[in-house]
């Protein structure tokens, strides 16, 4: 997938709030594109601050 749709679908992942998205979104965190790392860490801190706020989709 090119880098910047890959970018585009994490950040998705990370607007849907869903902890269930958290699984699709660590193995980026890996990624050896700075960019990909960039945006997956923003995904999972995005869920991660919802989970704080109960602001959580569980679908």
């Amino acid at each position: 997938m090119e880098r910047e749709l890959l970018e585009h679908a994490l950040y998705i992942l990370g607007a849907t709030h869903s902890p269930q998205a958290r699984p699709l979104i660590e193995p980026f965190l890996h990624h050896p594109d700075p960019e990909v790392r960039g945006e997956a860490w923003l995904a999972a801190a995005e869920i991660t601050a919802a989970e704080s706020e109960g602001l959580t989709h569980n679908s």
